[in-house]
């Protein structure tokens, strides 16, 4: 009777190995190969050691039952250090820059699919997989465009597939191919917001944004204002959330007042917050500490752990050596009160330590 027990304990525990993604101590010549002979493809998870993302989808997406049992049947599954070995190679020749980054290759190694960055469920892991064998992927419309199809529709398919296999660079090309194919009152319609819309295709500064500020009247008749508010809020909320966490530093006080005036004059609906930002800085900057709290107070509880986790921090250092001690007081409860808000478990920790490691003993 043990022994039934234990052999039913062992071919449960192997039962549950072989559901998880079947990663395999392959070369990419040999997956490359064994692929070709079962006739699948090469999965290739792209990773670092110092990579977070990539430890979590390691730990907790790949594993997963439904993850492993799509995986196994249509992929022979490599994973490659891109920072030693043939990962240096690799990283080259596919253009593998952020982590984690996921190849789908045919069994000749041609680059099928891409997908860059970590998924939250298998569910949603194994949809962007899925993606790169739909007929409307970027590798299957690449065809189409290296043999000359220029119609529009077909372009503005072939930029969205682009996007969503993470080709940014080649997105872009072709978005600017578009929109200087286009006249000025078919830039400002529907079927080619999403070129507007999108940062990496129109990040600030571009020509795309540039047009876009200067035509806001004729944007907001054909795409409705609430939309086209929405953008412009999201321009302004990279450029003050920039400052606040210290990622631009060469900003001043009149850089400030500008952006200030410049959103003055756009009269955006629902975008008060942005308003709260400028004050905050400007708090922050004349090292105003009784504004910057009753600030932090006012902002703070509103925001979501994302944004508490890249804003928070930062200036309340700036300030280090201005606070008085009955404002540490009150930041030490505030802090408080944002751990107890705030679900994501690091970030639990990161206030936490913040209070305790610096708050207290400032």
């Amino acid at each position: 009777m043990k022994k039934f027990v234990l052999l039913f304990v062992c071919m449960f525990a192997m039962a549950s190995m072989f559901a998880q993604t079947n990663f395999q101590e392959l070369t990419l010549e040999k997956a490359l190969e064994k692929a070709k002979a079962e006739d699948k493809y090469v999965f290739v998870d792209c990773y670092t050691v110092w990579c977070g993302p990539c430890r979590m989808m390691s730990e907790k997406v790949l594993p997963l039952k439904e993850v492993g049992e799509y995986m196994n049947k249509k992929f022979v599954c490599i994973k490659v250090d891109m920072e030693k070995g043939e990962g240096l190679n690799m990283a080259r020749k596919y253009q593998v820059s952020a982590y984690p980054t996921f190849l789908v290759l045919t069994a000749d190694g041609s680059l099928l699919h891409r997908v860059v960055g970590a998924s939250v469920t298998g569910e949603e892991f194994i949809k962007k997989i899925e993606a790169g064998f739909d007929e409307n992927s970027a590798s299957n419309l690449e065809k189409e465009y290296a043999a000359g199809n220029r119609d529009m529709n077909f372009l503005v398919r072939y930029i969205k597939a682009l996007l969503v296999s993470c080709d940014w660079d080649k997105a872009k090309n072709v978005a600017q191919e578009v929109i200087a194919s286009l006249s000025d009152e078919e830039k400002c319609m529907e079927p080619y917001w999403f070129i507007y819309e999108n940062i990496d295709l129109s990040p600030i500064g571009s020509g795309n944004v540039n047009y876009l500020l200067k035509h806001i009247d004729q944007f907001r008749q054909k795409m409705g204002v609430e939309k086209v508010d929405r953008k412009l809020a999201s321009l302004f909320e990279i450029q003050l959330e920039d400052i606040l966490r210290g990622r631009n530093r060469k900003a001043t006080l009149e850089d400030v007042e500008k952006i200030k005036q410049m959103l003055d004059s756009y009269q955006l609906v629902g975008q008060d917050y942005l308003y709260n930002y400028i004050e905050l800085i400007k708090a922050v900057k004349t090292a105003n500490t009784n504004q910057t709290l009753d600030l932090y107070k006012k902002i703070f509880p509103k925001l979501s752990d994302e944004k508490i986790a890249y804003l928070y921090f930062m200036p309340i250092l700036d300030l280090k050596e201005k606070w008085n001690e009955v404002q540490k007081k009150e930041l030490l409860v505030l802090t408080q009160q944002m751990e107890e808000q705030v679900e994501y478990s690091k970030l639990k920790a990161s206030l936490r330590n913040f209070r305790t490691g610096m708050l207290e003993r400032m």
